[in-house]
This record gives structure tokens, sequence and C-alpha cells, in this order.
């Protein structure tokens, strides 16, 4: 009795579950808020003004980019584009006021009609006392030591790793793997590796000679501590290249 019990029951749990209509997919053009706490509130206000700094090529993101971030006062706009498909100045602005119109202390959205494109809206990175030189606005040529890291590198280890980054015909930096051009390559002297990326997924187009001395400066500056500084040298409009030393 009790077997036949269970089997009608199963078999109503069965029905039900066939009755259930599926669930809808979730439409990634409609904004998704982020749940972690620790990121806090974006300041939406000042979403317009980092919306404003984005730069176009004939109302079109430049093709030569994978990703990009802007940001004025509390608002960070970043746009991942990683298959270079074609997106437009009016499709990246709808995304954003989406976006800021949602109930989202910060978010992110696919663009419509072309969700290859993903683009969020945060506030600045937090700890400040390791993101600050991370912000898109950080001024270019100012060096940024990170004292927590203080002892982890040689600064002669660090020199000789600049010294080591290879160059093209036209002085140009290459990636020491394949001497190529590339957007992110790096270099690894005994204690100290020294990494070169651009913040647009661009080619780097900067030639050694041109940032030595910030380069070098920023090393001797920050000692034995981690250090990195930026600097102009991207194929796209919208990055720059980013240098840091490291121990690992």
């Amino acid at each position: 009795m009790a077997l036949i019990q269970f089997l009608v029951i199963a078999l109503l749990g069965l029905q039900v579950l066939a009755a259930s209509p599926p669930k809808k997919p979730v439409d990634p053009t409609v904004p998704q808020c982020y749940t972690e706490p620790e990121l806090g509130e974006v300041q939406k206000a000042d979403c317009p003004a980092a919306l404003a700094k984005i730069i176009y090529e004939k109302d079109t993101l430049s093709k030569l980019e994978t990703r990009l971030a802007v940001v004025s006062g509390d608002c960070v706009i970043r746009l991942s584009n990683t298959k270079q498909v074609v997106v437009t100045k009016k499709q990246i602005e709808d995304t954003v006021t989406e976006i800021i119109k949602s109930s989202c202390k910060s978010g992110h959205a696919k663009v419509k009609g072309n969700t290859e494109v993903a683009i969020s809206i945060t506030p600045r990175g937090k700890p400040r006392a390791w993101v600050t030189p991370y912000d898109p606005d950080f001024p270019l040529g100012k060096p940024f030591c990170f004292h927590a890291a203080q002892g982890q590198v040689v600064k002669e280890d660090c020199l000789e790793a600049f010294n080591q980054l290879p160059v093209d015909k036209q002085g140009q930096l290459v990636s020491p793997a394949d001497k190529k051009l590339g957007h992110s390559f790096h270099l690894k002297v005994k204690s100290c590796r020294l990494i070169v990326y651009t913040t647009d997924g661009s080619n780097v187009s900067v030639k050694k000679q041109d940032i030595s001395a910030i380069v070098t400066g920023m090393i001797n500056n920050c000692n034995s501590q981690w250090g990195t500084v930026n600097v102009k040298g991207t194929e796209g409009p919208n990055g720059h290249v980013t240098i840091v030393t490291r121990s690992y």
C-alpha cells in the first residue's frame, strides 16, 4: 500500500513539473545589479560627464579597442568588446542611460541589438591604497608605489628587466616572447617582474626611448616596493599604457 501511495505522489509530482512553464531566459540587455556590498554605490549624477569622455571615430567606437574605462567623480563606466564588433555612440549612450535609470546601486548590461558588447557602471575601486593608480583618470607620468609591498623587489632587477625589453626597427616596444607588437607582455628578472599592457586592449605603440626616463624614474623612486606608472602610447584613442613592477 505504501509503495502505491509513493508511486501516486511521484506521478503527481512529475505532472506538476511537466505542467510548469519553462523559466524565461534573462534578457542580458536589461540592467542587472551587482550584489557585492563592498562595491558601494555609484554616484549616478557623475555618469554623464564620464560618458562624455569616450572618444569615437565618426560616432563609432574604434575597432582597435577591446575594452575601455572612463571615470568622472565616483562613476566608472567600463565597456568590453572582445570580438571587436561595430558599436555606435548611440548604442553605448542608450545602454548607460538604462543602467543609470535602474534601481541598481551599481550594475551592468549588454548593448541592445549588439549583445557582444557589455557595459558596467561602478564606483571607483577599493581599497584605494591598491587601486588608485588604475583609475582611468590617474595622471600620466606620475609614479605610484605600493607601500604595502615594501621589500618585495630588488630595484636593480627591475631596472634590468626594463633594459631587456626588446624593440622593433622603429624603436617601439614589442613582446619579449615573439618580438611582435601586442597589447600585453611581461619580463621577469630575478626578484622583479615587469608588466606592460594597454588599458583599451589595442597594441602598445610607444617607443622605449620616449618613456625610459619615466619608467626608470618610477623604479628608482619606488626602490624595493612594487610600482606603476601610466604613459601615452596606444593604437586606440581611449587607452594608455600601464607599466608595473612587482614580484610575481
